[in-house]
């Protein structure tokens, strides 16, 4: 062999470890929000009619954007974690996988099995971290199908071996650990479960999956623990010490959002994933300025307790470093560049086909 001919050999194998070492500092994970996929035939809808407002929202919204709409999205979703080089490493989805709200225990069992033979189907072959969500265990019999049906199947799903809850963590590389947190756990202090989950690995990227935002992005001002402060407090304490990015759901809205606590900052990341309209590209609104207007403006909501969600935002305003909040149901590509640090989010508008746009999450928590 010539000299020649050996140099390039040389330069070939060069070249081609270099692009390996550059695929392993590379990560990607796709992110969902809220789905609520739904079929009729999964309801008591005598007992539906018994509830406030669910009978209309699950004949005329959820189970038909379901029908509509599910299969697109998906089909959408799976196109672009296809695509990508190198590939996602795990999916989060962050609850109300199901709309629940079956209205009987054989019903709730049902619709459990249903919403898992759905997500078999999409043939994702990379573990799935699905948090618990309100609607998971909303209605007669769905706790119990929670702990019977979906337990089981989160475990399969993300790779573990089995759950006895949905307070869980997940080694999804060596760089990176998903813990989910499950707010409505009873059994012992949820918050210890979370710290010890937290510390259990020394991986450098750190998310905490919950169902409801930590902090409010709304005028609802939907936040786990707002009513204990105390309590709070340690959480906030708990995921700021560990660095660790929340990643969320719950408020059908897409939101990034920084408070800063005395123990670090906190981004929280909010996706939504019901696809009312697939045509849907842009969003209806966009609001940056944190605030009591973000209650004060909507006057029609709930004007009995203005008074407290007005003093829960100007508690939190003079935390908040970075704000936006938006219409915009889809999906998030949460990628990590590990040789420089750099976390950026596209975030893909329902069946859009590029990114509504790219927000550099690393850039936002290191903001003076």
């Amino acid at each position: 062999m010539t000299t020649s001919k050996k140099n390039i050999i040389a330069l070939c194998l060069s070249l081609a470890l270099v692009s390996c070492q550059k695929a392993t500092e590379q990560t990607s994970f796709l992110l969902l929000g809220d789905i609520h996929y739904d079929k009729i035939e999964n309801h008591d809808l005598a007992w539906l009619a018994t509830t406030k407002d669910d009978l209309r929202q699950v004949t005329t919204e959820y189970t038909q954007w379901t029908a509509n709409n599910w299969d697109g999205f998906a089909a959408n979703f799976m196109r672009v974690i296809d695509s990508l080089s190198p590939s996602i490493k795990a999916v989060a989805q962050m609850g109300d996988l199901s709309e629940g709200l079956a209205g009987t225990p054989a019903l709730a069992e049902q619709m459990a099995e249903c919403v898992f033979e759905m997500w078999d189907s999409l043939g994702i072959a990379i573990p799935t971290v699905v948090t618990k969500g309100n609607h998971d265990i909303t209605g007669p019999g769905a706790v119990e199908a929670f702990d019977k049906i979906y337990l089981p199947n989160m475990a399969r799903l993300a790779g573990v071996d089995s759950l006895s809850s949905a307070n869980y963590a997940v080694q999804v590389d060596d760089d990176v650990l998903f813990v989910c947190f499950d707010p409505w756990d009873r059994k012992g202090d949820n918050l210890d479960k979370l710290a010890a989950n937290l510390a259990s690995s020394d991986a450098r990227y750190k998310f905490v999956l919950v169902h409801e935002p930590i902090i409010p992005i709304n005028e609802r001002c939907w936040h786990i623990l707002r009513r204990d402060n105390d309590r709070r407090e340690r959480l906030l304490e708990i995921i700021a010490k560990e660095q660790a990015i929340v990643l969320c759901a719950h408020m059908h809205l897409y939101s990034v959002v920084r408070r800063d606590t005395p123990w670090g900052p906190i981004v929280q990341i909010l996706v939504n994933s019901v696809i009312r309209d697939p045509q849907m590209l842009e969003p209806r609104n966009i609001i940056t300025e944190y605030g009591p207007s973000l209650a004060t403006n909507v006057p029609d909501w709930e004007p009995e307790t203005l008074d407290q969600r007005v003093a829960w935002l100007e508690a939190e305003t003079p935390h908040v470093k970075y704000f936006k909040v938006m219409d915009l149901p889809g999906f998030g590509i949460l990628s990590i560049d590990k040789a420089t640090d750099r976390i950026l989010l596209d975030y893909y508008a329902g069946y859009g086909k590029t990114p509504y746009e790219t927000t550099d999450i690393s850039e936002i928590i290191n903001l003076k």
